[in-house]
């Protein structure tokens, strides 16, 4: 993982921003290229032309190119159940974690908690038995890179347990969120609390190295988000925001 540059307080929009250019991690509605946020909230998804007219009195942030998706959890950021260190905050935040809660791995409300990169276990097998999951570091200072969770749950096993590059993601995104007694769709989408990570552009792929992974969801056609080739190594996450607020920023704002 890139060393992160030393943290300075994000200044914070007064007025709507809005993304655009982007590629939009959503289910509802995969081909939006702009989103509105305001008062902490999606507020809005959609074309980039449409949105220059119908909100153009919003601070416009270029992001050509970026991937903009729900950010992770770490749902075992410490080994032994103790309180995450806060002072570790803005790291995981420039890491592109957006929460962060004590372990330890194993079962917890109902969730498998597994840290995919130093644990195995039947990824597919658990899917196919209903049984939620969720991904998280197990407090190792080395665990920061959350899209190795993702590598760990799609490359590392054996082929006949790994599971898709979306089954992946979710497990380390709303997985978390399930743990946390929170709700959360697993995409973004208008009316949604705007906690959100902006990527780097990156190769962007609908791909599983599993051997037994359904058809469509690697197909273009079934409208599946897009993801970052992780063969290619880890994007940065250039801005994340919780609730509305910007906590880590290398995006820089444009004003209209």
């Amino acid at each position: 993982m890139r060393e992160t540059e030393p943290a300075t307080a994000p200044a914070q929009p007064a007025r709507p921003v809005l993304y655009t250019g982007i590629v939009l991690y959503s289910t509802e509605d995969p081909e939006a290229s702009a989103m509105l946020v305001a008062d902490g909230l999606i507020a809005w998804t959609g074309p980039e032309d449409t949105a220059r007219v119908i909100h153009d009195g919003a601070e416009v942030v270029d992001a050509t190119g970026c991937l903009i998706t729900p950010g992770f959890v770490d749902a075992a950021a410490t080994p032994d159940g103790a309180d995450p260190d806060s002072a570790e905050d803005t790291a995981a935040a420039a890491a592109g974690i957006v929460l962060r809660l004590p372990g330890p791995t194993g079962e917890r409300e109902g969730v498998r908690v597994i840290d995919p990169v130093t644990e195995s276990d039947d990824y597919l097998d658990l899917l196919a038995d209903g049984t939620p999951l969720a991904f998280g570091s197990g407090g190792r200072a080395s665990g920061t890179d959350p899209w190795d969770w993702v590598r760990g749950a799609t490359r590392r096993p054996a082929p006949d347990q790994r599971i898709s590059d979306r089954a992946a993601f979710l497990a380390a995104t709303r997985g978390g969120q399930r743990v946390a007694g929170r709700r959360h769709p697993g995409s973004l989408r208008t009316g949604i609390e705007a906690t959100f990570v902006v990527w780097e552009p990156w190769d962007l792929t609908v791909q599983s190295r599993a051997e037994r992974v359904e058809s469509w969801s690697t197909d273009p056609r079934s409208r599946t988000p897009l993801l970052p080739d992780l063969d290619r190594g880890t994007p940065r996450a250039l801005r994340t925001v919780i609730d509305g607020a910007i906590v880590h920023d290398r995006l820089g704002r444009t004003p209209a």
